[in-house]
C-alpha cells in the first residue's frame, strides 16, 4: 500500500512538472539598442538661430559607425528621419560614431574621408577652388565607447508578440555643432558709376577640410569663390554702393598667421570701358582680429560668423563709344537690394 501512494505521488509530481515545462515554451531573443537623444539648438537648424532657413530644414541625421578597437569606419547607417531621437542597432561590440545633419547625397559638394581612421575622420572639398554654394551647411558630434551586447535568449510563459524583443539599453545625449563657417564680405565703392557689371570674385587662406572629431580646420587651404553682385546704393547719383555676398566654408587654422601666410581678397570689376579692374586686399589683420575676439568662445564652439569689410575706390573711367559694339567681358547679373534714398 505504502509502494503503491508513493508511485501515485510521483506520477502526480511528474505531471506538475511537465504542465510547467510545457509553459517555457516560448523562447524569444532580446537585443538592445542606443537611442541618441541630440541637441541642434546650437546650430543654424533651430528656429530660433539667426541663420535658419526654412527652405534648408534638417530632413535626417547620418551616423558612421566605427570599430573602437581597429579604429576602422564599419558601417554608415542609412539617414533617420528621426533626427531628434535615432535609435541604433549594431553587432555586439565597442563603438565610435560620428553624426552628421542630413545625409551625403544632400551635401553634394562636400567629401567623407572614409578610408581614414576615427580620429583623423574629416570633410573636405575636392576642388582647389571651391563656389559660393559650396561647402553645405554641416553639423557634427563625436561620441566614443558606445557597446552593444550579444543578443540574449529568453523564455516566457505567455507567447510573446514577436521572436525578436528590441529594448533601449543605453541613452546617450549630444550636442550637434557646426564645422563650417559663414564668411560674410562687404565691399564699400566710391565710383561706383565706372563699374558696369562683376564677374567672379575670391577669398584666400580658408581651409580646404575639417577634422569632424576635433572640429579642426585644416592648415591646407582652398580658394573659396563667390558672386559678389547684391548691391546697394547709398547716394542719390548712384557714385557710391555696398556690395555684399556671404558663403560657407570649413573655417581657418590659426597657426597660418604665424606662418606668413595671408588672407586675400581678390575682386574683379567690369569698369565701363570693358576693361577689367581687379582690386586685391589683404585682409589677414581682419581674421587675426575676429580670432582673438572669439577665441574663447570657439572653444564653445558657438556658430559664429566672419565679418570682412573693405573701402575700394574705382578709378574713373569714360566709356568708348566705338569699343561699345565690340567684346564686352562676361558680367554677372546684380542683384540689387532696394532702398528709399533720401534727397
Amino acid at each position: 500500500m505504502k509502494n503503491r501512494y508513493i508511485i501515485i505521488c510521483s506520477l502526480a509530481m511528474m505531471t506538475i512538472m511537465s504542465c510547467e515545462l510545457d509553459h517555457l515554451y516560448y523562447q524569444t531573443v532580446s537585443r538592445d539598442k542606443v537611442q541618441f537623444d541630440i541637441d541642434w539648438s546650437k546650430t543654424n537648424f533651430a528656429p530660433e538661430s539667426k541663420g535658419f532657413d526654412e527652405d534648408n530644414q534638417l530632413n535626417g541625421v547620418t551616423i558612421f559607425a566605427f570599430d573602437s578597437a581597429t579604429h576602422k569606419l564599419v558601417k554608415e547607417l542609412p539617414p533617420d528621419a528621426n533626427w531628434q531621437s535615432p535609435v541604433v542597432r549594431l553587432a555586439p561590440g565597442t563603438y565610435d560614431m560620428i553624426l552628421i545633419n542630413d545625409s551625403r547625397e544632400e551635401l553634394p559638394s562636400i567629401r567623407f574621408d572614409m578610408e581614414s581612421p576615427f580620429e583623423e575622420f574629416s570633410a573636405y572639398t575636392h576642388a582647389d577652388t571651391v563656389y559660393a554654394d559650396q561647402p553645405e551647411y554641416l553639423a557634427v558630434s563625436a561620441v566614443r565607447n558606445i557597446s552593444f551586447h550579444p543578443e540574449k535568449t529568453e523564455y516566457y510563459h505567455d507567447m510573446p508578440e514577436g521572436y525578436y524583443r528590441d529594448y533601449i539599453a543605453q541613452k546617450i545625449s549630444t550636442v550637434q555643432k557646426a564645422v563650417t563657417k559663414r564668411i560674410n564680405v562687404k565691399v564699400y565703392v566710391k565710383g561706383m558709376n565706372y563699374c558696369k557689371g562683376m564677374q567672379r570674385s575670391y577669398i584666400t587662406g580658408l581651409a580646404k577640410s575639417v577634422n569632424l572629431v576635433t572640429r579642426k580646420p585644416s592648415e591646407d587651404d582652398a580658394v573659396y569663390g563667390f558672386n559678389l553682385v547684391n548691391r546697394e546704393f547709398r547716394s542719390s547719383d548712384y557714385t557710391e554702393a555696398v556690395l555684399t555676398q556671404s558663403l560657407n566654408c570649413f573655417g581657418f587654422n590659426e597657426a597660418k598667421f604665424g606662418a606668413g601666410d595671408k588672407f586675400e581678397l581678390i575682386i574683379n570689376f567690369v569698369l565701363v570701358d570693358n576693361s577689367i579692374h581687379t582690386v586685391t586686399a589683404d585682409v589677414t589683420k581682419q581674421f587675426e582680429q575676429w580670432y582673438e575676439e572669439h577665441k574663447i568662445d570657439l572653444n564653445l564652439d558657438l556658430d559664429l560668423d566672419i565679418d570682412v569689410d573693405i573701402e575700394v575706390e574705382l578709378p574713373p573711367t569714360v566709356e568708348d563709344p566705338e569699343e561699345a559694339g565690340g567684346f564686352a567681358p562676361e558680367t554677372i547679373p546684380w542683384n540689387d537690394i532696394v532702398q528709399d534714398i533720401i534727397l
